[in-house]
């Protein structure tokens, strides 16, 4: 006889973002992206994390880069769910993408949750700090200019570098409750890289 099981326990919802730089222009239409920090909150647990890659392993040897991209790769794969914004054109992409340039395994599947994919809208900016202003949320994501994430990657240790994608998950993670409440958020779908 067989039997079916089913997952009692809640889901485990991983809310990531990254920030990248460009790693070079050697075809116009293809500009590849380097992930330099990675910010994630299991949603219920309260807390945000973050880490940089700094110079030496975003410009150096790549075994340096794989392995701090690795846990990344681990929290990905180990979520129910992935949410974020924009995560689907952009996010899920460039990580894959890397895994594979620095020697990691890409994606499986998985299932995700983007707060991009609003209903169908016309004249509606989708940007996340459009979104959380319309919102009223109390939490804003750190903005930057051009010249400010110029000088953000010329400090040593990358500080404002990871307080904004920090920023980022803390506003994204009330953006996405907010939006469940108001019926504004499909549910997750299936991503295959």
């Amino acid at each position: 006889m067989i039997q079916a099981t089913f997952k009692t326990s809640p889901a485990r919802i991983l809310d990531f973002d990254i920030e990248t730089r460009a790693a070079g222009y050697a075809d116009p239409a293809w500009v590849p992206d380097d992930v330099t920090c990675y910010a994630w909150s299991w949603i219920g647990s309260g807390k945000v994390q973050g880490t940089v890659a700094g110079p030496d392993a975003c410009f150096g040897p790549y075994e340096k880069q794989r392995e701090w991209l690795r846990p990344l790769r681990d929290l990905l794969c180990e979520a129910d769910v992935v949410t974020g914004h924009n995560i689907l054109r952009f996010d899920l992409r460039v990580v894959n993408a890397n895994f594979m340039r620095f020697g990691l395994d890409p994606l499986p599947p998985l299932r995700v949750q983007d707060t991009m994919r609003l209903p169908k809208t016309k004249g509606f900016k989708k940007g996340q700090d459009n979104i959380g202003e319309l919102l009223e949320l109390p939490l804003h994501k750190l903005a930057l200019n051009h010249q400010q994430w110029d000088q953000a990657y010329r400090e040593p240790g990358w500080p404002t570098v990871l307080e904004r994608c920090v920023s980022d998950v803390e506003q994204h993670v009330l953006i996405r409750e907010a939006m469940l409440e108001r019926g504004w958020l499909g549910e997750p779908r299936v991503w295959r890289p």
